[in-house]
């Protein structure tokens, strides 16, 4: 067989393609690209796809800040309120005219203690301090003279008085109070006794006062303050 032939046939056997059919490939894709389209788009680089119903060129996404502000108003009427507080002593007590005599069939060593109503007598009395706190013009600065001198009339005619009803419920609480008592018990137990006697009236006492000053309230007025400065 010539050396050409077998040649051939080993070249086949390999699968590999022959050399012209390669270089005959390679010639045709640089041709390929020598003939595509040069123009403006595709000179300007890679050309995005936009989602479906947007058009180039356009931003659908922002974000941002904005500003901060403040703002006021002020109304035509200015509202006061006045306040009292009262601070109430405790009270204090004693007793007097109490007289002692000895349980039946009861040894000394615990002597019962009876105090006859007409004999025991529990005296106690009551004071209370108060404090009225007035708002002043000179607390609104921003007054005009006449608004001012609608706020001091409002605060001496109509606030005042007022306060002064508190201070006059509170000053319930002052006083004194004689209460007979007649009580059975040992002598140990005699001064306690007639301590709890005592706190009871001072609580309920107490609690009438604040109920008589709770009743005023809530109370608060507004002062017009649409007023002219006199010419």
């Amino acid at each position: 067989m010539p050396r050409k032939q077998l040649a051939k046939r080993r070249k086949n056997k390999t699968g590999a393609e022959p050399d012209e059919n390669r270089s005959g490939t390679a010639s045709v894709s640089k041709k390929n690209l020598r003939n595509r389209n040069t123009g403006a788009i595709y000179k300007a680089g890679p050309v995005l796809t936009m989602p479906s119903g947007l058009l180039p060129g356009l931003s659908l996404h922002t974000s941002g800040e904005g500003e901060p502000s403040r703002d006021s108003a002020k109304g035509s009427n200015l509202r006061l309120e006045g306040r009292t507080d009262a601070v109430f002593d405790g009270g204090s007590f004693e007793t007097q005219n109490v007289r002692v005599s000895a349980g039946k069939a009861v040894p000394l060593a615990v002597m019962l203690i009876h105090a006859f109503a007409h004999g025991g007598i529990l005296v106690a009395r009551f004071h209370v301090n108060t404090n009225v706190t007035l708002p002043s013009v000179n607390d609104f600065p921003d007054l005009t003279p006449c608004q001012r001198t609608r706020v001091q009339h409002a605060i001496n005619t109509i606030l005042a008085p007022h306060e002064q009803q508190h201070v006059q419920a509170f000053r319930q609480y002052n006083g004194a109070t004689r209460t007979p008592f007649d009580v059975t018990l040992c002598r140990s137990e005699f001064d306690s006794a007639i301590q709890s006697l005592f706190e009871t009236q001072e609580s309920t006492r107490r609690a009438a006062a604040q109920a008589a000053s709770d009743a005023l309230d809530p109370f608060h007025f507004d002062v017009d303050l649409n007023c002219e400065e006199p010419r």
